[in-house]
Formats: C-alpha cells, structure tokens, sequence
C-alpha cells in the first residue's frame, strides 16, 4: 500500500519538474527546492519499505520428531553387546 503510494507521489513529482522545465521556470531555486522534495521523497521510500525488511513472519510450532529405532537401544539395533 505504502509502495504504491510512493511511486505515484514520485510520479507527480516528476511531472511537476519536467513541467517546470519545459515552461521555462526551472531556475537555481527550484533547482533548490525540488532537491529538498527529492530528499524528502527518498527518505519516505526507506521509511516505508523498513517495517516490511524488518519484520519477521511468525515462527511455525515446532512439531514433535520421532525418534528412531537404533537411537533408543543401539546395542539391540546393532546385535551389539553393551559392556558394563
């Protein structure tokens, strides 16, 4: 939702300065001003992608193993005689 909002704002943005330009109001305080914009619109992209890279899916329950045979009684599942 966040992404899809922050390209259509950097969309807008960019028409605002190619219109600027191609009117021939692009000046050194514009050039000044969408600078600042840019900033702002750069530091809203890593705002809103951090809550996406920073949360974690919830862990899945951890179900229970079977224990094989030879793990219970080796001595048994390898006709192995145990030493006192």
């Amino acid at each position: 939702m966040l992404v899809k909002l922050y390209w259509s704002l950097c969309g807008i943005f960019m028409l605002a300065v190619v219109t600027t330009f191609l009117t021939g109001n692009f000046s050194m305080f514009s050039a000044v001003v969408f600078g600042f914009i840019s900033f702002g619109l750069v530091f809203m992209g890593m705002i809103s992608v951090l809550p996406i890279m920073a949360a974690h899916p919830t862990p899945a329950k951890a179900q229970p193993v079977a224990v094989p045979a030879f793990r219970e009684a080796p001595a048994k599942a390898f006709q192995v005689l145990k030493s006192a």
